[in-house]
């Protein structure tokens, strides 16, 4: 071999080594870890490969309020009351409710896996504390002494509602004595708060009273109307039980009227 020849030989052999180095520098290394978790997914013969997809089985999900003691609805179903821990609960996604006097009710959505403990976790919100509502609705079993309606006592029902502090209200007395009347009350009226007591209310209201009476003595029955103007008091003891009274005034001078009141939005 001549001389050119072995340095056209030996510079080609130089020159691969060259490539080859270079572009081992450019490739991404291939790193093999067996730290894998082995799983076996049993399928039918003859069934198509479906990747993605857990295998069914049943878990478990432990329930934590703050404060504890709310209690669990599942689907709407109760489960009991926090700390709650409950186990053998297919695999799937459900929603849950915990509701607790005082708080708002908290809503979530969660999900159990087979063969895993799920954790519910949620912090309760204190439901803000109103004794009158902006709007409500109520209404209430009174008790009534005016000497326009037979001049005794009477038993009724009144139900009204407010809407930003304007008060409608109808009311029924029945009275039951020498000259038997009902009477039909319908009134508006205004209501604000006495100041910061946020329990009292205050409601001048004026309306139309109509009554229907049926003598004894006279056997004389008819119908009769006027109006009446009143000062309703409410005391609050919880957000949907309340005491009312009134001072009424008409025609035929001073009356009043007293009642428990009930709220029923």
């Amino acid at each position: 071999m001549s001389t050119r020849s072995l340095f056209r030989f030996a510079f080609t052999v130089l020159a691969l080594s060259l490539c080859g180095s270079v572009r081992a520098q450019w490739e991404e290394p291939v790193v093999i870890d067996d730290n894998y978790r082995f799983q076996e997914y049993p399928i039918q013969e003859g069934a198509p490969l479906e990747f993605g997809r857990r295998p069914s089985g049943v878990g478990s999900v432990l329930f934590e309020t703050n404060p504890t003691g709310a209690k669990v609805y599942i689907e709407d179903i109760y489960q009991g009351e926090t700390p709650l821990l409950i186990s053998n609960v297919q695999d799937g996604t459900y929603h849950a409710r915990f509701e607790k006097e005082g708080y708002l009710n908290y809503y979530t959505v969660f999900d159990v896996a087979a063969t895993l403990q799920s954790h519910v976790t949620a912090g309760l919100t204190l439901r803000p504390h109103y004794f009158f509502d902006r709007k409500e609705i109520y209404t209430t079993l009174i008790y009534e002494n005016s000497l326009a309606n037979a001049g005794g006592w009477g038993v009724g029902n009144s139900w009204g509602v407010y809407f930003k502090n304007i008060n409608l209200e109808q009311t029924t007395v029945v009275h039951i004595g020498i000259a038997n009347t009902v009477s039909f009350e319908g009134s508006v009226g205004y209501g604000f708060m006495m100041g910061h007591l946020n329990r009292f209310r205050i409601t001048p209201q004026i309306g139309y009273s109509g009554i229907w009476y049926d003598h004894v003595d006279t056997a004389k029955s008819g119908w009769r109307g006027y109006l009446r103007g009143c000062l309703n008091f409410k005391c609050a003891f919880t957000e949907q039980y309340a005491v009312s009274a009134s001072l009424l005034y008409d025609k035929t001078g001073f009356g009043f009227r007293a009642g428990v009141l009930f709220y029923v939005n």
